[in-house]
């Protein structure tokens, strides 16, 4: 992302009224915001802000300019102006497979998650080469709707994908927990710490997104539950 970053500020230079490129570098700053790679979160959010507006300033027509915005409200906690923007981007950019996942984790984190599922099953229908994150976003989006057989497939699908580095493991853990599936759970939750022994609740915390307090709760007592530690 660093390199992502560096190759977009170039380009802006070349092209500053460009939308797009707008709209990429304040996705590379929401990104930063979420998972703490370069600055403190309340900087990089202020950035992916100003790179947004700057995009639809430029064009209010522009789905990449409307996908990065309802990203960076998402992660503000500003909901409902989020969905708004998703919804706006997809119906500016129907053939865009990542207007489309993005809006569904924006729509399953504000609490619409059966739309999300349906946005984010065409973002892979949309892109038969999608990466393997579209499958963790599904997952997501099928967990929250309480699509729990599916959701768990589409974790596991991820994780065979991206073998050995344990995305979508943490959310298997939580699904297998909630469903009663305890053993499952902590053998899942091992495996996940023998990828990422450094994983602790509290840094994994920061990453989340979910409006439902509820909900929220709910997953750190199943991560805690399956023996995954808070500090």
């Amino acid at each position: 992302m660093r390199a992502a970053r560096s190759c977009w500020e170039k380009a802006l230079a070349l092209d500053p009224t460009s939308a797009a490129l707008n709209g990429m570098l304040s996705s590379v700053h929401w990104l930063d915001a979420r998972f703490g790679w370069w600055e403190d979160r309340e900087t990089a959010l202020a950035k992916a802000r100003i790179y947004a507006d700057r995009a639809l300033e430029l064009d209010p027509e522009n789905a990449d300019a409307f996908t990065a915005s309802s990203v960076a409200l998402t992660m503000k906690g500003q909901y409902d102006e989020a969905v708004v923007h998703a919804r706006r981007a997809v119906r500016l950019a129907p053939g865009s497979a990542d207007a489309a996942h993005f809006a569904s984790f924006v729509l399953a984190s504000a609490g619409y998650a059966k739309e999300a599922v349906g946005e984010s099953k065409r973002a892979i229908a949309l892109n038969p080469n999608y990466p393997p994150y579209y499958l963790g976003n599904l997952g997501y989006a099928l967990r929250l709707a309480g699509q729990i057989e599916e959701a768990i497939a589409a974790f596991k699908a991820y994780d065979a994908r991206e073998p050995g580095l344990g995305f979508g493991l943490a959310d298997l853990v939580i699904l297998y927990q909630q469903n009663g599936q305890s053993d499952q759970a902590k053998h899942t939750a091992e495996r996940f710490l023998s990828a990422r022994p450094n994983f602790t609740i509290t840094s994994w915390l920061k990453t989340q997104t979910i409006r439902d307090a509820g909900h929220l709760e709910a997953d750190i007592n199943a991560l805690r539950s399956a023996g995954l530690p808070m500090n």
